[in-house]
């Protein structure tokens, strides 16, 4: 069977969905801009860890792994920050918002790393960012990290980790859901492979 390419994310809330694509938008004015691949509105998500091919029957330990350690956690809620350009703005490849408080979204992805590791996966060599990504640099430069003004911090509940597989597409990525697994231990794993 093929292996999917998948990937933990927080879903965002539509305000800060919405106001993260206004962001997109100013930033597509700057000629720079054309040297940045955009993520789409529907598209964007806040990474806690890629884990890239996955064979099919890993999933379900993957899920049992994961989700008995994120539902030790509480819920919480998360705004938009200010634009970031990383590694560096002299050399960035990545064009993002912060994301914020850091500290209940780092121990999310702590948990979340804990239990890919507990399920067979190598440990992540990188350490968490917090941060949502908007686009990344192709070539040349992204338009200056004071490029847009700070959006309004929308901020939204993180309720649950998703595991999403990663459709790749001529139009960009897809990202299906394979499972929701929540927050505070009040529900069970949610799978939602049988939905397509």
């Amino acid at each position: 069977m093929a292996l999917l390419r998948t990937f933990f994310a927080v879903e965002l809330g539509d305000a800060a969905r919405a106001a993260a694509g206004d962001v997109v938008r100013a930033l597509r004015r700057f000629p720079s801009a054309d040297g940045v691949r955009w993520v789409r509105g529907e598209a964007l998500h806040v990474t806690l860890r890629f884990l890239g091919p996955t064979a099919p029957a890993a999933i379900p330990a993957l899920v049992h792994a994961v989700g008995a350690r994120v539902a030790a956690l509480p819920a919480f809620t998360l705004s938009l920050g200010a634009l970031q350009l990383f590694p560096s703005p002299r050399r960035p490849r990545v064009v993002a918002l912060h994301v914020e408080p850091e500290a209940p979204l780092a121990a999310l992805a702590g948990a979340v790393e804990a239990g890919v590791v507990a399920a067979g996966f190598a440990p992540e060599a990188r350490a968490f960012r917090a941060h949502l990504t908007l686009g990344r640099v192709r070539d040349g430069d992204a338009p200056p990290a004071d490029a847009a003004p700070p959006p309004p911090p929308s901020p939204f509940p993180v309720r649950e980790a998703v595991l999403f597989e990663s459709r790749l597409g001529a139009g960009g990525s897809t990202y299906l859901p394979l499972a929701r697994l929540p927050l505070g231990g009040s529900d069970h794993p949610q799978d939602d492979s049988s939905k397509e």
